[in-house]
């Protein structure tokens, strides 16, 4: 369960990527069923763009029972938390950290036919440098991040990112939601959309508890691939969502933390709670320690941003309403 801590000054940097490709589940590949989330009023405001409203969650389900995340309720709480999204409020894409594939896997199942799932464990590396998973307990499999998307999810992929040479290796996750678009329908919403979203989710590394060289830095590097992976849209697509656990506070608020932020972010990509363009800080707390840990980043038009309090997890839930369909 990540806890904010200090980082210590940049050094050398350490360029061991996690080959995650074999660890990548996709679960799923069903036809989707197109649904447009009610928009929220927000920044958008009723007279911002028109067009089909998509709304995007993300949420450190804190699901280890092995790391001390039992106190935050059952594998079954935070099934009904991710329905919930689902259904009170109109969630379509998922992104989720700590999350237990068996959780996931049955959210998914729950959630209807036209829901996807892509997973990818985290790993815990040794001091010799063998790799082995990170059990849930209570036999809800193992721990990772995912992608859960009331769409077709293709061209799934992990992104190579710097990790630690010993330690827990977590991860950063790319999807394209596809949109189907009817042969009778070529200017239809999804056509518009390009067909296709792509999603990034990211957990970053938390110093300096995970890094054999105490002195090396790794979410600067973590931060600037996921901005790579989530403005460069695969083929078909037009637009992304991209976030995650950052373990990072805003660079306006932390100065010990500002510098591993590359500028494009709240720039060239601005983020859900994000109000003014140059706005750096005063951020709502999304961790219950009260700092800013989890984000949001697109291009798209954004409709409003607010966070959900599952009651099942250290972190509440941000949830952004975009111009998108599925």
């Amino acid at each position: 369960m990540p806890l904010y801590s200090t980082s210590v000054p940049r050094a050398r940097r350490l360029r061991l990527v996690l080959g995650a490709a074999a660890g990548v589940l996709l679960l799923g590949l069903v036809p989707a069923v197109r649904h447009d989330a009610e928009a929220m009023v927000g920044e958008g405001g009723p007279d911002g763009p028109v067009g089909p409203r998509l709304t995007v969650a993300t949420w450190n389900m804190c699901g280890e029972v092995v790391w001390g995340c039992g106190k935050y309720g059952s594998g079954e709480q935070k099934v009904e938390a991710l329905r919930s999204m689902a259904v009170h409020h109109g969630v379509r894409a998922m992104l989720v950290q700590e999350a237990c594939r068996g959780d996931l896997e049955r959210a998914r199942t729950g959630l209807g036919a036209d829901w996807q799932l892509a997973f990818q464990p985290y790993a815990e590396v040794d001091d010799v440098g063998t790799a082995a998973p990170v059990d849930c307990g209570d036999g809800r499999g193992e721990a990772g991040i995912g992608i859960l998307a009331a769409a077709p999810l293709t061209d799934v992929s992990p992104v190579a990112a710097p990790q630690p040479e010993h330690g827990l290796r977590r991860g950063i996750l790319c999807a394209t939601a596809t949109a189907p678009v009817s042969p009778t329908a070529p200017d239809s919403p999804a056509a518009a959309s390009g067909g296709g979203l792509r999603l990034c989710v990211a957990h970053l590394s938390l110093p300096p508890a995970d890094r054999s060289d105490h002195a090396a830095e790794l979410r600067d590097d973590q931060l600037a691939a996921l901005l790579a992976a989530g403005t460069a849209w695969a083929p078909g697509t037009t637009s992304s969502v991209f976030g995650g656990d950052f373990n990072s506070s805003p660079p306006g608020q932390n100065g010990r933390d500002a510098w591993i932020w590359p500028a494009a972010y709240f720039d060239t990509v601005q983020e859900c709670a994000q109000q003014e363009p140059d706005q750096r800080s005063g951020f709502a707390p999304t961790h219950q320690n009260g700092r800013k840990l989890d984000y949001l980043f697109t291009a798209l038009p954004r409709h409003g941003c607010h966070q959900v309090d599952t009651g099942s997890s250290d972190h509440r839930a941000e949830l952004l309403t975009v111009t998108a369909a599925l």
